[in-house]
């Protein structure tokens, strides 16, 4: 019998978030600018259970160097409605070390949507992971 939470939503176990975030390759992350949050989207890639995307200067490079807590969420809905699901991770940012078998995974999965080179790489280990799947609507 499935978990639900107090919304009736399915929550997904550790080991089913991380096999959903591997299909997955849109996401957003959740940063604070000055007490103020800001959601932007990335490309990414899950490898060895941690979050990889490529950014350029801006916001996310600044937070990866800071090692700041981000949020990280990724989601699907089927186009049909019948089904969907959306997981959610906190953790630390950080810069991939240049030359690190990270980086050259990372290099060869990670694609950036902006036409604009995105030379950075940035992870995230999960410190939380939650998940819920939704029925269809």
């Amino acid at each position: 019998m499935p978990r639900l939470d107090t919304a009736g939503f399915e929550m997904l176990e550790e080991d089913e978030c991380y096999a959903l975030l591997g299909r997955a390759k849109l996401a957003r992350v959740a940063v604070t600018l000055d007490a103020m949050p800001a959601i932007f989207p990335v490309c990414f890639a899950l490898i060895d259970r941690q979050l990889v995307f490529s950014t350029g200067q801006g916001t996310k490079l600044n937070v990866a160097v800071a090692g700041k807590v981000i949020g990280f969420e990724a989601d699907w809905v089927a186009q049909d409605n019948s089904a969907a699901w959306s997981v959610l991770s906190v953790g630390r940012c950080l810069m991939v070390e240049p030359g690190s078998e990270l980086e050259a995974l990372a290099k060869a999965s990670v694609h950036a949507l902006a036409p604009v080179p995105r030379p950075y790489l940035v992870k995230v280990r999960p410190a939380y992971l939650s998940g819920r799947r939704l029925p269809g609507f």
